[in-house]
């Protein structure tokens, strides 16, 4: 008995043949699935939270955020009198620190060279709620001091007494070259003028390394290189339909024997 002749060894090549086919189809829908994004996983409850109502930010509490957020950059940030930005800090910023650790510049805020030169201003408000209003602020640093500008991300809140306190502060970017002085901006001018020389009086005759001729083998490989894929993506696909009508030619074949010896 050949092997096509039994029925059971036909029935057992077609389930194989379609496990081949599924397998592959599964990883590679698997593969290539696109998983959800962490940023709109769905948390826990946080129990008891009110979320803050939206105020807008008056021009009266304008007034009165610009000379304590001036306060705080000249002071904290850029290390002025840090014992005297104890007095317009926030809770948060306070927190795990004493009066004595930021009198000493022991604190949480990242030292900046800030100029006076917009001092106290923000480039827009990112939000704005009853007791609390997140800014964009933008400072410019010193001349000389080799920082560029940089932009921070505040937050100033508001007590029951109505004053106000930075709460928040973090440097988000750079932008700009760096601030350099006369003489800094000098003495790089003359370091450009002697690199300038310098490669002018380099000799521009230059020797050329030398080539390796073409390889046309490997270009061929390259040409051929999706041959091996396809190849095997098309064995997949069409080898249990192959199989299946080989299987039904013959079964069509030995009904057309029976019927003829009959």
């Amino acid at each position: 008995m050949r092997f096509w002749d039994s029925p059971r060894k036909r029935k057992r090549v077609i389930r194989w043949s379609a496990v081949v086919l599924i397998v592959p189809i599964a990883w590679l829908a698997w593969h290539f699935s696109t998983p959800g994004n962490p940023r709109n996983a769905n948390g826990p409850v946080i129990p008891n939270y009110v979320q803050p109502k939206r105020s807008p930010f008056t021009p009266a509490e304008k007034a009165a955020v610009h000379p304590v957020l001036a306060s705080f950059i000249r002071d904290a940030v850029a290390r002025g009198n840090p014992g005297k930005a104890w007095d317009v800090a926030g809770p948060d910023l306070r927190e795990g620190f004493t009066q004595r650790q930021w009198e000493k510049g022991d604190m949480p805020v990242v030292p900046y060279p800030a100029a006076d030169r917009g001092l106290g201003d923000w480039s827009y408000v990112k939000y704005s709620y009853t007791n609390s209003v997140g800014l964009e602020v933008f400072l410019f640093p010193r001349p000389g001091s080799g920082e560029s500008a940089i932009t921070a991300d505040t937050e100033v809140v508001k007590d029951k007494q109505g004053k106000w306190y930075v709460n928040y502060w973090m440097e988000e970017r750079s932008h700009g070259p760096p601030a350099l002085s006369a003489s800094q901006k000098k003495a790089l001018q003359r370091q450009a003028k002697a690199a300038a020389a310098a490669k002018k009086a380099r000799p521009t005759t230059r020797v050329a390394a030398p080539q390796e001729p073409p390889n046309p083998d490997s270009a061929r490989a390259k040409g051929l290189w999706w041959i091996v894929p396809i190849g095997t993506i098309a064995l997949i696909i069409f080898g249990p339909i192959l199989a299946m009508l080989v299987i039904w030619l013959r079964n069509k074949r030995e009904q057309r024997r029976v019927m003829r010896s009959a």
